[in-house]
């Protein structure tokens, strides 16, 4: 009896025609051991795909924005005698070394100043519900440490450097700085402000190297010209007391004197002028409160500087406030850098006119003084010869006093040029945008990722089970297994009752099933020898229950019978329920009854209602040693059931259970061995094949039952087609 019956009828639906070989044909024979395990096939490949999928829409989407920078060409000093050309080229390691220090810990912890990482999700733990409960020991009342802080703090800057990427380009100044953030927007922010805050922090570093370096020019220049001032007034005084009258061998002292002071004289009128104009150049820029007016103010380098730190404060905030609004965090704190810078200019303002109140105080002193002397050498009319060296010596030390002051005011020139020249290290070239799109995951892909994945676990589930099967899943493997060859291969019938199925070689005439069995019939009447048919014994023969020999026994029976032949099928399968649905029987007495003598031939044999033809059921069970009397009984009963029938099919138990069909099938002419695809072991099947030949059984071949309908057919080389089919039962009809 069939247990698996197939989709769908042979006769109701039509398949193409297979080649009898080539490469279409394997290519066919492994589809069609797929589709045996189509199941399995659906079923691992749509748990791949839930779990895949389920994988994939799980994971945390992080978005990354990218800015575009430029290292700076460094701006060539106008003030510098020799130019180096190579200054203006980029280093080889210059590209790595901004990329680094942009990277660096300083700059991240100035980014995460202005954009701290969100809080953390409460986590609703056992202590956490407790304490919300008022059961208060529990509550983690420790308040963190310091070096807790720390450690949050440098964790949190590991964090955020681990999802920062720099990406110098080869070949060229640019640099690519990147960023991942959880969202578009905070990913965007993070990485315009890794860029800016490296600015600040490299103008800043700048800005204070140059300031310490003018404070020391200031504090030395301030020195050398007291020094030279002293070095003025000691030559002067030394004049005065030793009353000389001449520098050299010809020249009168009064007369040199004369010219020299009126130089000193105009000199000090001219530094006295120049004071005048620098406190109403630096009124004038008080009472305007522009920064620019007073980077004009080249004497006082400090001054410069911070008017200059100022205005880069003003254009910073003027960028940041366009971009992100006057209430953003970044211009609030511009806002605080700007009034801070205010208020150093404010100092350094008051300082500069203090400074410079001095020197107007000073040079006018200077002329007042300078003009006393001159009326006083004018007066004077004696010659002066003995301190003239000594004179000289205090003049040359005068002048060389001066020339060592003027040196330090041309630095301090100098430096105060440099500092407007002061830019940060990078500019951008383009700011980060929001990204429209996470950068992780890429569904798409990885979706089509899970797909290869399910299909490839899938057909490799497929390929293992059918290499792990222990069944037949292939004609070709069972094709002259156990030196015996294959008869007929019977297909797969499904939706089908068990009334139906026994009548279905009855109802299905031109099926592959009715076809398979006519042709079974004529192999049999082939192999019998020559011998007329009503003298055949038949054995259908299984190794395992449920491989199908009962249907086949069946099938058999009702195509001979309906072919006009007198079939009679005993049934000796004690162990399968004898109210079968295939032959529809409700009897108590049966073969073991008339063995025993309990009965007669006519009591035994009864016709089926469903399929109509003779059949002896099993009967009561009973157990014999079988002696050689009991098989020359079986015989004399096989040899005088002969004379009604022309074919007696007899339908064993299965083999791996039961020993009783063995000496049925030694006794019989004929013995079918029946295989169910996918089902029956080869180990098991192989096993019964060899008892069944120490039995002696005389093996005409093995049956298929249960086959896939693309299998072919044995008799005709090709299934039919649905148009054949079709054609074949309207002219059965008609």
């Amino acid at each position: 009896m069939f247990e698996r019956v197939m989709d769908r009828s042979f006769d109701q639906s039509g398949v193409p025609a297979l080649p009898d070989g080539g490469a279409y044909a394997i290519v066919s024979r492994y589809i069609n051991v797929g589709w045996r395990y189509r199941a399995l096939f659906v079923i691992v490949m749509s748990v791949i795909l839930l779990l895949g999928s389920a994988a994939v829409f799980s994971l945390r989407r992080s978005y990354m924005a990218m800015a575009t920078i430029v290292v700076t060409t460094p701006v060539a000093d106008p003030l510098l005698q020799s130019s180096n050309s190579e200054k203006a080229s980029l280093e080889d390691d210059e590209l790595a070394t901004q990329g680094a220090l942009i990277k660096s810990r300083d700059v991240a912890a100035m980014v995460l100043r202005q954009f701290p990482e969100p809080p953390a999700p409460v986590r609703h733990t056992w202590r956490h519900f407790l304490c919300e409960h008022s059961v208060h020991f529990v509550c983690n009342t420790s308040s963190p440490s310091a070096s807790n802080s720390a450690n949050a703090l440098d964790r949190s800057i590991d964090g955020l450097l681990s999802t920062v990427t720099v990406e110098p380009q080869a070949n060229s100044r640019v640099i690519n700085v990147s960023v991942k953030a959880d969202t578009g927007e905070r990913a965007a922010a993070l990485t315009n402000a890794f860029v800016t805050s490296y600015q600040q922090l490299a103008l800043t570093q700048r800005q204070g190297d140059l300031k310490r370096e003018a404070d020391w020019i200031d504090g030395r220049t301030a020195a050398l010209r007291q020094r030279w001032l002293e070095a003025e007034r000691v030559a002067s005084t030394y004049n005065v007391q030793h009353g000389l009258v001449n520098t050299g061998e010809d020249s009168p002292l009064v007369d040199r004197q004369i010219s020299d002071m009126a130089s000193s004289l105009s000199q000090a009128q001219n530094r006295y002028a120049a004071a005048q104009a620098r406190v109403m150049a630096l009124n004038a820029a008080i009472s305007g409160g522009d920064p620019r007016a007073m980077i004009s103010l080249a004497e006082q380098p400090l001054l410069v500087a911070s008017a200059n730190a100022l205005m880069q404060a003003e254009g910073v905030r003027a960028q940041k406030a366009g971009s992100f609004g006057p209430n953003h965090p970044d211009v609030l704190a511009l806002d605080k850098q700007i009034a801070g810078a205010n208020a150093q200019l404010h100092a350094e303002t008051r300082q500069a006119l203090t400074s410079i109140n001095s020197e107007l105080i000073a040079a006018k002193a200077d002329v007042a003084e300078l003009t006393h002397l001159m009326e006083k050498l004018q007066k004077q009319s004696a010659g002066q010869t003995g301190a003239q060296a000594e004179y000289k010596t205090l003049q040359q030390e005068s002048t060389s006093a001066r020339g060592v002051y003027e040196a330090f005011l041309d630095r301090a020139k100098e430096l105060t040029d440099r500092v407007a020249l002061l830019q940060p290290p990078v500019t951008f070239v383009s700011h980060a945008a929001t990204p429209a799109s996470p950068t992780f995951p890429n569904r798409n892909k990885l979706l089509m990722g899970v797909i290869v994945l399910a299909l490839v676990a899938a057909t490799s589930a497929v390929v293992l089970r059918a290499w792990l099967s222990p069944s037949f899943i292939d004609i070709d493997e069972l094709r002259n297994f156990g030196g015996l060859p294959l008869l007929t291969i019977l297909p797969r019938i499904k939706g089908m009752r068990k009334k139906s199925l026994a009548r279905f070689v009855l109802d299905h005439p031109f099926s592959q099933a009715a076809e398979a069995m006519r042709g079974l019939s004529a192999q049999l009447s082939l192999a019998g020898g020559g011998q007329p048919i009503g003298a055949q014994v038949v054995a259908i023969a299984s190794a395992t229950p449920g491989d199908g020999k009962t249907t086949v026994a069946t099938w058999l029976a009702s195509a001979l019978n309906g072919a006009g032949q007198s079939v009679l099928l005993i049934d000796l399968d004690y162990r399968r329920l004898t109210n079968s649905g295939e032959l529809n029987l409700q009897m108590k007495k049966g073969f073991s009854d008339f063995f025993a003598g309990r009965a007669t031939a006519t009591d035994v044999i009864f016709k089926d209602d469903v399929t109509g033809i003779d059949v002896i059921p099993p009967g009561n069970p009973r157990l014999s040693s079988f002696d050689p009397a009991e098989v020359a009984r079986i015989r004399d009963i096989l040899r005088d059931l002969s004379c009604n029938y022309k074919m007696i099919i007899i339908n064993l138990p299965p083999l791996a259970v039961a020993l009783d069909g063995l000496i049925m099938a030694s006794v019989a002419d004929q013995t079918i061995f029946v295989c169910r695809w996918a089902h029956t072991s080869r180990g098991v099947a192989a096993a019964c094949l060899d008892r069944l030949r120490v039995y002696g059984a005389r093996m005409t071949g093995t049956v298929l039952t249960g086959a896939d309908e693309r299998s072919a057919n044995l008799l005709c080389g090709t299934q039919v087609t649905r148009s054949e089919i079709k054609l074949i039962t309207h002219g059965y009809q008609n």
